[in-house]
């Protein structure tokens, strides 16, 4: 029975390892293109509304944002149901870190106060669920919109009642203890993402250098970017897990 037990566990971590192996360390990490990748689809191409050209997402979150977009429509026609932003690869996301840095290292003088304060709703290049093309902010980037206009909170009462269904989650929903700040825009499409997040998790625990070698940005070697990484990739709504 021990013998069968053991070899059960192997096979059980054999099976985990080889899935997560599937998903590439340079598409963890947001370093590849999206827009030659055969996996992903651009936004222009579709029904949805959007704020800016040229943006991506994988196939079938793709469509099953759709389905949400055409099922919010018909009950809300008049209400915005806009993409604002999609996938972001490391060089986007390594431009809107730059820019932020540039603005607040004077402020500061100090790499880890810097990296906080730009932390609050901004991922560091080579951490963002957007790398994955599994998420999206929808409408408005503040939460003043969602809270506060009517439009707004009509639009994100029925995001939290109804994204569950087509296979989405609010990734910084509020009540959590570590990571971003709550974003009522921000949509993940928990099949495929989860996916990710278990990745990133089994290589920050086992080899966390392969990820934190791969990753060149404005402060990184002042930063502990182990604690970082997996305080703000990892602590997100549990329903996305």
């Amino acid at each position: 029975m021990k013998k069968y037990i053991l070899t059960l566990l192997l096979t059980i971590s054999f099976y985990s390892m080889s899935t997560q192996q599937v998903i590439q360390l340079d598409e963890l990490i947001g370093q590849f293109n999206e827009k030659s990748h055969p996996n992903y689809v651009a936004l222009d191409s579709t029904i949805l509304p959007v704020n800016k050209t040229g943006m991506y997402l994988q196939k079938e979150p793709l469509n099953k944002l759709i389905e949400a977009y055409h099922a919010f429509k018909a009950a809300h026609p008049n209400i915005p149901f806009v993409i604002v932003s999609a996938t972001r690869n490391y060089t986007y996301q390594n431009g809107i870190w730059q820019r932020k840095w540039n603005s607040l290292y004077p402020k500061y003088n100090n790499a880890t106060q810097t990296a906080a304060d730009i932390l609050q709703y901004s991922s560091m290049p080579g951490s963002s669920r957007h790398h994955w093309g599994t998420d999206v902010d929808i409408t408005s980037v503040s939460s003043s919109y969602f809270q506060q206009d009517p439009k707004g909170k009509i639009l994100y009462q029925w995001l939290v009642e109804n994204m569950p269904k087509y296979g989405f989650c609010q990734a910084f929903n509020e009540g959590r203890d570590a990571g971003y700040l709550p974003e009522e825009w921000h949509w993940s499409y928990r099949p495929i993402a989860k996916q990710y997040i278990a990745r990133y998790k089994y290589l920050l625990e086992t080899q966390p250098e392969v990820i934190i070698n791969k990753l060149n940005f404005a402060g990184h070697k002042e930063l502990d970017l182990k604690t970082l990484l997996g305080q703000y990739v990892l602590s997100v709504n549990t329903d996305c897990y």
